[in-house]
């Protein structure tokens, strides 16, 4: 087993107790999650759209368990390569760098939870994403403790659905039985630089710039 798979299976082991067992803090409506506000400038790459709807399908069989928490649109399912410091000169490094890297593949497998969030595990095909990762670190953003950060730049997943409230038995249940599900493979072939709210919305996106790798 991968490192990273190890570390998801571990992941899984701690967190689906704690929501199983224990009230889930409160995450908030959606309006407190400040969709359509862009205050994060990131890096992204968008899932494909048939990729997407599967898992915009897997989200939508939790929320028929559960109804009311925030299920992603297939256009807004990404996996965040970093979070970037909004400083000068900042797009002008990140396009230096992510125009001397390579394509990689992603195998998409697996739903795991984290304590606000349902996510998709991906799983890069050798050491593309965490080069490249390492590579930004000089314009990465502080906003997340250095811990974990670190964890970050080594895992990589994709949120489809961001709880409201408390997740019911028979919605973890569902979430259980999609562990070892499948959803397909991509190749990375574009980075897109952008101002952003938490949740990547249409109304809440300024795109800044889309790089090709090579």
């Amino acid at each position: 087993m991968t490192a990273a798979r190890t570390a998801f299976a571990v992941n899984w082991a701690l967190t689906s107790p704690r929501l199983r067992f224990a009230p889930l803090r409160r995450i908030g409506r959606l309006g407190e999650v400040r969709v359509g506000q862009p205050r994060f400038l990131t890096t992204v790459v968008r899932l494909p759209a048939e990729i997407a709807e599967r898992l915009v399908e897997a989200g939508s069989r939790l929320a028929r368990m559960q109804p009311g928490h925030y299920l992603y649109p297939a256009e807004s399912i990404h996996l965040t390569v970093l979070a970037l410091a909004d400083a000068p000169g900042v797009e002008r490094e990140v396009e230096a760098v992510l125009g001397r890297r390579r394509r990689f593949a992603i195998d998409v497998r697996g739903l795991n939870v984290s304590s606000s969030t349902v996510f998709a595990e991906l799983h890069p095909r050798g050491p593309g994403l965490r080069a490249l990762r390492e590579e930004l670190r000089s314009v990465e953003s502080h906003e997340h403790p250095a811990a974990s950060r670190w964890l970050r730049r080594r895992l990589a997943h994709a949120n489809l659905m961001r709880f409201t409230g408390p997740l019911r038995p028979s919605a973890l249940a569902e979430l259980r039985s999609l562990r070892r599900a499948s959803f397909g493979s991509f190749e990375v072939g574009e980075v897109e630089v952008a101002l952003t709210d938490k949740v990547l919305s249409r109304q809440g996106t300024r795109t800044l710039g889309r790089i090709q790798l090579g």
